[in-house]
C-alpha cells in the first residue's frame, strides 16, 4: 500500500507541476473528503470538498483568485494509504496585489484504486485571510 500511495502523491505532484488541472482531478476519488479549513466567508476558494466536481471547483475559483508563484515540496511521509507532504508556497492575491507566503502541509489518504480519498490543506489562514482584504 506504501508504494500506491507514494506513487499516486509523485503523480499528483507531477500533474500540479504541469498545470493541467483536467489531468490533477482525475487521481481523486469520486467521492472525496477534501478541506482547506479558514475563513471561507472571505476566502472563497478554502474550504470543504466532497466531490471531483467540487474539486474541479477549488482550482476554477483558486485560478481566478490568486497567481501562482511557488508552490514547493520540500518532503513527502508516507505511511501505508496515509501520507503529509511538507512544503512551502507563495502567492498573489488577484483583487489586491498581496503575497501569501506560507508553510504548509497536506494529509493525503489513498484507496485501494489508487485514488486520492482524503485531503487535509493546512497553512496559515489567517495570512490568507488578511491578504484578501483591501
Amino acid at each position: 500500500m506504501t508504494d500506491r500511495t507514494r506513487s499516486t502523491l509523485d503523480e499528483f505532484f507531477r500533474r500540479m507541476s504541469t498545470g493541467d488541472t483536467d489531468s490533477v482531478i482525475e487521481l481523486f476519488a469520486d467521492n472525496v473528503e477534501w478541506d482547506i479549513p479558514g475563513a471561507t466567508e472571505l476566502v472563497p476558494w478554502i474550504g470543504p470538498r466532497r466531490n471531483r466536481a467540487g474539486v474541479r471547483e477549488f482550482y476554477d475559483l483558486l485560478d481566478k483568485g490568486i497567481i501562482k508563484d511557488r508552490f514547493d515540496i520540500e518532503r513527502v511521509l508516507v505511511d501505508g494509504p496515509h501520507a503529509v507532504a511538507i512544503g512551502r508556497l507563495r502567492s498573489i492575491i488577484r483583487t489586491t496585489g498581496k503575497v501569501i507566503d506560507s508553510p504548509f502541509t497536506i494529509q493525503f489518504e489513498v484507496d485501494n484504486d489508487g485514488r486520492i480519498a482524503k485531503y487535509l490543506l493546512l497553512e496559515d489562514s489567517w495570512h490568507v485571510a488578511n491578504a484578501i482584504l483591501p
